[in-house]
């Protein structure tokens, strides 16, 4: 089990500016056939940290195992869910941040590692 101390410092892909976590429920749900539990809350806000949520490993895998030609689409279909209209991105940033995500579980060392999400609100 890695720890935050094991983690690189750098993160696995380029911060995405979402309205909400309806988004990470979309790209679970579109990847996994069904959002059911595929990502959720591991820590909320409380204590002054931001809030991290975690997707399942059946989605790790799955975006772990997705072919170079299904990235693209998977970035459209994403992108063109409800969720995602207020999203500050198009499909070429989405299919880099899959691409990126899924470079950075082919590295781990650990299959058991999985992806979390931290949520970060900035003042406008």
């Amino acid at each position: 089990m890695s720890v935050w101390d094991d983690l690189p410092t750098e993160p696995a892909a380029e911060a995405l500016r979402i309205p909400s976590p309806a988004p990470l429920v979309a790209l679970a749900g579109l990847l996994r056939g069904g959002a059911e539990r595929a990502v959720a809350p591991l820590r909320d806000a409380t204590c002054r940290s931001f809030p991290v949520w975690a997707f399942d490993p059946e989605f790790s895998r799955a975006l772990a195992d997705l072919p170079d030609s299904a990235l693209d689409g998977v970035a459209q279909e994403w992108l063109a869910d409800a969720s995602c209209a207020e999203l500050d991105a198009d499909a070429y940033e989405l299919s880099t941040l899959l691409t990126d995500l899924r470079q950075a579980l082919g590295e781990r060392s650990d299959p058991a590692q999985q992806l979390f999400v931290l949520l970060e609100e900035k003042a406008l």
